[in-house]
């Protein structure tokens, strides 16, 4: 047993840190706790949220006050809550559900705000109709004949989605008749069909600004769910990025709120701040530099390591920009990994902190970086699990560049396969793909795959009932409805079945089709959520998303790619549902660099090549460049951090043993490669 021996000096060198960090709160000045990989940085988050408690508690609870602690996503939301045990002085939450708490009571305020946006949105379609190619037909009209088609096309909208999915001659003949003074519209299907929906979007928007300038029923307040990620603005709804927005502009725009807010929440601390969105960082200093202005007290505390920052939308160095007059306050001990392990995180990170282990048994780890060209990969993991004791209790955590790699091995390929197929996630937006269909943390999942994800979820928790009934069916219903009801809509729902995922919806939505079970059609409308529920409406809702600004003559392909993915298993669908979820079983275990974030392992082992996403020169130009990094400006100084960054996170991840395994040729910098790892092994291929 190691790792386990802390030496009294150390033990003291730690609580001093925590005590400047208690000093700090108690003088109500905003901090900025930067520390590396590993080196306990929630134990020092919750063990300063203890220390509010303890000091502050009785004087926060007579002032009706509270301590917000905002978390980078639920799972660590769930840790601080399981971590800081049972009260009720401190509200830990994500980002967006601790915005909306503040903000949702303002109702009216909401509304001016959503008033603004619908008035830009608006603006940005007409916009598009001005200047796109798509509505280039449609700008070739007089007014009146533009406001004829409007107004024709308004009337007909039951029609024009009943006939979405037909192909460009059938749905040319459905319309001839009706639109025979617009044919030239009827050219090209795709761009009638792009014209047209942005014609129902004005005219949801306009209606929706009318309903809320006159006040009515279900137009006097702004919702947002944090299970959708996407606005439907006309229905007065918003998605995370928007609350965003919201959440900025009501800071910045109402002193009152701002008061509010300082004064109910004296202390804030922000975890992870290095991935935080700037609207965030942003919206903490317009409640510190209010706070100096009025003189009342506010305490913000970031905890975080700003080389951890691998996520674009993420703050990272820019937050010394945007909120200034922060104490920087720096941990250098590592509570994670072996000796071993360190020396060469400290090399990759190159910066301040300079880690050392706070354990005084700390050594007999194993670090080994391997050149090997095109050696075989599974050998090369075959041969790890055998050296180091490989089991389902002693996993090894295989870090591979690519998505699609994940994919192969985990057993999803044919659904990454399918969605790299699209138009969504081809060519310049193949990067997408990184997150939006492999993320862990739900937020960053894209439209559809985040769709997927919930009829997945959806139907294990029908299948196997370890959830509560409000999990399936929306609290509003469930709390109308009685346990007959309950137990013949959750009847209705298991009688749903398919063995691919384009059998299960058509099922689900077989039933949906039936008048008589109105509050099935609630459950099932909430699932997914979009306009005219059906299953053609389904596949259309797909193809409209997964294919934007599709042109007729590429039709049939993109229908035959949907068709794929509804065609994939939902036994392939589950495995891609754990994987999400973090659950996946078995030895070895697949991720990319990025979906590690947060997590460790006892053995891992990361595959290594030049190739990137779109770039061909990516682990290259970090280690041609390690030695003269200092030298470097602009975006090469940007790639090189990006790239260092994520090499920094991945490595951290290990406890005892780490190997790196680069494919490619490395006799150009072989010898900064040896300044950081070590000696380059080499292995022979086949």
């Amino acid at each position: 047993m190691s790792l386990t021996i802390i030496s009294q000096s150390n033990k003291e060198k730690e609580e001093k840190i925590l005590k400047t960090i208690y000093d700090c709160i108690d003088k109500k000045e905003s901090i900025i706790f930067n520390s590396g990989a590993g080196s306990g940085k929630t134990y020092s988050l919750i063990e300063s949220l203890r220390h509010v408690i303890k000091k502050y508690g009785n004087n926060l609870k007579r002032h009706n006050q509270k301590v917000i602690c905002i978390t980078y996503t639920n799972v660590a939301t769930e840790e601080v809550k399981t971590r800081l045990g049972k009260t009720d002085m401190v509200l830990v939450s994500t980002i967006h559900e601790r915005i909306w708490e503040i903000i949702k009571d303002y109702k009216s305020q909401l509304v001016e705000i959503h008033k603004d946006k619908i008035v830009e949105e608006i603006g940005k379609l007409k916009q598009d109709i001005d200047s796109k190619k798509e509505y280039e037909r449609f700008r070739e009209l007089s007014d009146d004949k533009k406001e004829q088609f409007k107004n024709i096309m308004l009337e007909n909208k039951q029609l024009f989605y009943q006939n979405y999915d037909k192909n460009a001659a059938d749905f040319r003949d459905v319309f001839k008749i009706l639109l025979n003074d617009y044919y030239d519209l009827l050219r090209n299907i795709n761009y009638f069909k792009k014209t047209v929906n942005t014609i129902y979007k004005i005219d949801n928007y306009s209606n929706c600004y009318e309903n809320m300038a006159l006040n009515k029923e279900g137009y006097r307040y702004v919702e947002y769910n944090s299970t959708y990620n996407r606005d439907q603005l006309h229905k007065m709804r918003i998605s995370h990025d928007t609350l965003l927005e919201y959440g900025l502009k009501m800071v910045e725009k109402y002193d009152l709120l701002k008061q509010i807010i300082i004064d109910k929440y004296p202390y804030i601390f922000i975890d992870e701040y290095q991935d935080t969105n700037i609207k965030v960082v942003e919206i903490m200093n317009y409640l510190q530099n209010y706070a100096i202005k009025i003189h009342h007290n506010i305490f913000i505390g970031y905890f975080g390591d700003i080389a951890q920052n691998i996520y674009s939308d993420g703050v990272g160095g820019k937050i010394f920009q945007i909120h200034s007059n922060l104490k920087p306050v720096y941990k250098e001990f590592n509570r994670r990994s072996r000796k071993e392990v360190i020396d060469v995180i400290n090399k990759i990170r190159n910066d301040e902190i300079k880690q050392i282990s706070i354990y005084s048994d700390c050594v007999g780890g194993s670090v080994k970086f391997y050149s090997g060209g095109s050696i075989n990969i599974e050998r090369f993991i075959n041969n790890h699990i055998d050296e180091w004791n490989v089991s389902s209790k002693n996993q090894l955590h295989c870090l591979v560049l690519t998505n699609e790699t994940v994919a192969k091995y985990s057993g999803f390929y044919n659904i990454y396969n399918v969605f790299k197929e699209t138009k969504k996630y081809s060519g310049i937006n193949y990067e997408l793909l990184n997150t939006e269909l492999l993320s862990n943390d739900l937020s960053k999942l894209g439209e559809i795959p985040l769709l997927l994800f919930k009829i997945i979820r959806f139907k294990n928790n029908i299948d196997y009932g370890q959830v509560t009934i409000s999990e399936i069916i929306p609290k509003s219903l469930h709390d109308k409805m009685n346990l007959l009801e309950l137990r013949k809509i959750i009847g209705l729902l298991r009688q749903n079945n398919g063995n691919t995922l384009g059998q299960y919806v058509e099922s689900i939505l077989a039933t949906y089709s039936q008048d008589i079970k109105d509050k099935y059609k609630i459950v099932i409308g909430q699932l997914f959520d979009f306009e005219n529920v059906s299953y053609e409406m389904f596949k259309n809702y797909l193809l409209e998303k997964l294919f934007p600004s599709l042109l007729d003559d590429d039709i049939g392909e993109a229908n035959a790619v949907i068709q794929k993915l509804l065609d994939i298993r939902m036994y392939e669908y589950n495995l891609w549902y754990t994987y999400i979820l973090n659950k996946q079983e078995g030895e070895v275990i697949y991720h990319t660099y990025h979906g590690t974030k947060g997590l460790e392992f006892n053995n891992v082992i990361i595959i290594m090549e030049n190739a990137f996403g779109k770039s061909t020169n990516y682990f290259n130009f970090f280690f041609q460049n390690y030695m003269k990094s200092q030298l470097l400006i602009g975006k090469d100084k940007n790639k090189f951090e990006q790239i260092k960054n994520l090499l920094y996170v991945s490595c951290s991840r290990a406890i005892n043993n780490l190997s790196i395994l680069y494919l490619d040729d490395v006799s150009t910098f072989k010898d900064e490669i040896e300044e950081i790892f070590g000696k380059v092994y080499s292995l022979k291929t086949k």
